[in-house]
């Protein structure tokens, strides 16, 4: 299975949100949708694989992206899976974020306010 690893963009680390994200792991919806970037497709069997392949290795089993800088998996980072839900990695954990949805549908900034 593939998964998608997404992280706060490096100009949106002085933002408070981003804070309480990579401590607590609450991540704001809109905050996800406006100050997340993808940064690499992990090959993966589970949630808690890809968090040990993006800290740990093995290394052929990440494709990172060109154009984003990725760090190791923390906590605040977002994993999408194929069937486009997308979890939050906690300090113990995951926990799914509320505007993914198991139809393959991602909501918008604008649905979420609403």
């Amino acid at each position: 299975m593939k998964y998608i690893v997404s992280q706060i963009k490096k100009d949106a680390k002085t933002d408070p949100r981003a804070f309480e994200a990579m401590i607590d792991g609450n991540v704001d919806s809109v905050f996800f949708l406006s100050s997340y970037q993808e940064v690499c497709e992990i090959e993966a069997d589970s949630l808690d694989e890809v968090f040990e392949i993006g800290n740990i290795g093995p290394d052929e089993k990440i494709r990172r992206f060109d154009f984003a800088p990725m760090h190791s998996i923390s906590v605040g980072d977002v994993i999408m899976t194929e069937t486009y839900e997308c979890y939050v990695v906690k300090g113990v954990g995951f926990e799914r974020l509320p505007m993914s949805s198991p139809n393959g549908r991602q909501w918008t900034a604008d649905e979420v306010v609403a």
